[in-house]
C-alpha cells in the first residue's frame, strides 16, 4: 500500500483552517443573501432554500472532517510508510473509509445543489422568453444524469469493504487509476454542466435589446459561475498530476472543501447589490418595446432607472408593499403586457407587483 499512497501534503491545523474558514465565509455570503431576498420580497424563494441546503451539506462535511481528520493523518502517514500501525488501525482504517465515503456524497450533492439553484434562479428570470424552456429542460436533464453518475462513479467497495479487501485490492495500479480516471471524468461533468448552465441567461441576453453596458454587466452577473469552473479545473489539475499514485487525501478533501464553499459564495453574489439599491418612487415607461424586440425603458424621478436596479431585479420580484408601486402598477403592467404579446422579454427585469 506504502507504494501507492503520497505523504499528506497539508498540515492537520491548515487542512480544518481552510474547511471552517471557508464555511464561515459562506455563510456570512448566505446571511447577506437571505437578507437581500427577505428586504426586497419580503420571502426566500425556491432557489434560495437549494443555496441554504448546500450550506448545510457543507457544515456537515465539516463536522465530518472535525471527527476523523486524526485518523485521516493517522491512515496516511501508516499508508505511507511514516508511521508504524497499532493494533487498532484496522479499525480506525475502516471508520475513516466510511467518513470518507459520506464527504463525498456530500460534497458532490452540495455543488449539484448550487446548480440547480442556478437553474431554478435562470428558469425565473426568462419566464416570458420565447423558447427558453426548449432549452432549460435539457439542461435540467443532463445536470440531474450527471450528479447520478457522480455519485454512481464511487468506488463503494473500496470504501466500506472489510480492511483487508481495501489492502488486497484497492491499493492495486488499476484501483489508483480508475480513481484518477473518474477524479477527472467528474471534473469534465463538473465543468460541462456549469456551461450548459451559463448558456440559459446568454441566450436570453442574445434576444434583448439594451445597451451594450448593460449587457456586458449582466453577463458579468451571469459569467460568475465560471469561478466555480477553474476551481474545479485547478482542483482535479494539482491532485490528478500523477497517474500512478493515488491522489493524496488530505490535498484532495482540502480543495473539495474549497470548492464547494467557493461554490456558495458564486450563487450568492448576484443578490449582494440589493443591500445597497434604492427603488426610484415612481417610475414610469418611457417608451414600450418595438415590434420584435424587447427594448424598454423605465423613467423614475425624472432619471432612468439606473442598471443597479435593473440588477437589483435580477433576484426575485419587488416588494408589494413599498410606497409607490400602487401607482405605478397600471403602466408598468401595460409594459409588460407589451413585451409578453411578442412573446420577448426577461420576465424579473420588468415582474410587476399585483394588488393585494
Amino acid at each position: 500500500m506504502a507504494s501507492t499512497v503520497q505523504e499528506p501534503r497539508v498540515e492537520r491545523s491548515v487542512f480544518l483552517g481552510f474547511v471552517w474558514g471557508g464555511f464561515a465565509v459562506a455563510i456570512i455570503c448566505c446571511g447577506l443573501r437571505c437578507l437581500a431576498r427577505i428586504r426586497t420580497f419580503k420571502k426566500l424563494l425556491i432557489d434560495d432554500y437549494f443555496v441554504l441546503l448546500a450550506l448545510s451539506l457543507v457544515l456537515a462535511s465539516a463536522i465530518t472532517w472535525q471527527i476523523f481528520v486524526q485518523d485521516m493523518y493517522y491512515v496516511l502517514a501508516v499508508s505511507a510508510g511514516l508511521e508504524m500501525p497499532g493494533e487498532d488501525f484496522s479499525q480506525v482504517a475502516g471508520g475513516y473509509f466510511k467518513a470518507t465515503l459520506a464527504v463525498i456524497i456530500l460534497f458532490y450533492s452540495a455543488l449539484w445543489c448550487i446548480k440547480i439553484s442556478f437553474l431554478l434562479f435562470f428558469r425565473r428570470l426568462g419566464n416570458n422568453v420565447r423558447g427558453q424552456r426548449r432549452i432549460w429542460w435539457p439542461v435540467f436533464g443532463v445536470t440531474v444524469a450527471t450528479y447520478f453518475a457522480c455519485i454512481g462513479s464511487i468506488q463503494y467497495q473500496c470504501l466500506v469493504s472489510s480492511f483487508e479487501y481495501l489492502a488486497t485490492n484497492c491499493a492495486t495500479p488499476a484501483a489508483t487509476s480508475f480513481q484518477q480516471i473518474t477524479l477527472k471524468l467528474n471534473c469534465a461533468w463538473d465543468v460541462i454542466t456549469d456551461c450548459l448552465i451559463m448558456l440559459i441567461p446568454f441566450s436570453m441576453l442574445k434576444g434583448v435589446q439594451m445597451r451594450w453596458h448593460r449587457k456586458l454587466a449582466l453577463g458579468g452577473i451571469f459569467s460568475l459561475v465560471v469561478i466555480t469552473m477553474v476551481f474545479a479545473i485547478i482542483r482535479t489539475a494539482l491532485v490528478g498530476s500523477d497517474n500512478k499514485t493515488q491522489p493524496d487525501s488530505s490535498w484532495l478533501y482540502l480543495w473539495s472543501a474549497i470548492e464547494a464553499s467557493v461554490a456558495i459564495i458564486v450563487a450568492c453574489l448576484a443578490t449582494f447589490r440589493n443591500l445597497f439599491s434604492r427603488e426610484s418612487s415612481r417610475p414610469q415607461v418611457e417608451k414600450a418595446a418595438a415590434p420584435g424586440s424587447s427594448n424598454m425603458f423605465l423613467r423614475g424621478s425624472g432619471r432612468r432607472i439606473k442598471m443597479s436596479d435593473i440588477l437589483d431585479s435580477l433576484a426575485s420580484k419587488p416588494d408589494h408593499g413599498g410606497s409607490g408601486y400602487q401607482e405605478q402598477s397600471e403602466d408598468a403592467s401595460d409594459a409588460q403586457s407589451s413585451v409578453d404579446n411578442h412573446g420577448h422579454g426577461i420576465h424579473s427585469l420588468y415582474e410587476v407587483p399585483r394588488a393585494a
